[in-house]
């Protein structure tokens, strides 16, 4: 198995509480349902305040640049399996945004390479 994130961007509105209540379990089952299959779920969730630094010294994302809101770690065997498992997050239904990509840990310094 190997390592994806999902990167999840929630695109405007937000969903409303109502919406949120409409299926408020559905997240937790899904997971459930995920781990069940033999898919490790490493789920962060991001805090809305943030600070941008780059190029232009920005204190906020670009304007039209949707907000990520949260990651997912999982295992998967390639990326068509993590893609299709992404496709079916609940929070699709509420109007985010999911971006599949395979994740490494980083590489180590040289030194500590050889030892």
């Amino acid at each position: 198995m190997k390592t994806f994130v999902l990167i999840f961007r929630q695109r405007p509105p937000a969903p409303t509480p109502a919406e949120r209540r409409l299926n408020p379990s559905g997240v937790v089952e899904w997971a459930k349902q995920v781990n069940a299959d033999g898919h490790k779920l490493d789920p962060r969730i991001l805090a809305p305040e943030s600070a941008v630094r780059g190029e232009h010294g920005l204190a906020s994302p670009p304007p039209g640049e949707w907000p990520v809101t949260a990651l997912l770690f999982l295992e998967a065997h390639d990326l068509d399996e993590a893609t299709h498992i992404a496709e079916s997050h609940p929070a699709l239904r509420n109007r985010a945004v999911v971006e599949v990509r395979p994740w490494n840990p980083p590489v180590p310094p040289a030194s500590q390479a050889s030892k």
